[in-house]
């Protein structure tokens, strides 16, 4: 086996293990972690990398800016939200993507 193929077997089978791991965490959302998954839109690391960075640039701190909606993350979401009169829900939800992901809703839907 070649060891760009091999490579390239390693590439998906680490996605294959954050995919899982992301839908386990977001499953125990009524848990006992109290994560709660970012939100009913399926988002991109890259997105949220978007958000943790504007997160961080409004002086909230959303952890490490890594595009992993952590618990941190969603700290950050929820002061977010409190600071500009937002609902609270700690979820990448439309009145916080305005702020925080602009263009996002305008995106088309894959």
């Amino acid at each position: 086996m070649t060891s760009h193929r091999l490579a390239l077997i390693m590439v998906i089978l680490i996605g294959l293990a954050v995919a899982l791991l992301t839908g386990c965490v977001a499953s125990q959302a009524g848990g006992s972690t109290g994560l709660q998954p970012a939100t009913d839109e399926l988002f991109t690391a890259g997105d949220i990398q978007v958000a943790q960075e504007h997160l961080r640039a409004f002086g909230f701190d959303p952890g490490p800016v890594t595009g992993v909606f952590t618990a941190e993350t969603q700290a950050a979401v929820r002061a977010y939200q409190s600071r500009y009169g937002l609902p609270v829900t700690g979820l990448l939800d439309p009145a916080t993507r305005r702020g925080l992901l602009p263009g996002f809703d305008q995106r088309p839907k894959l």
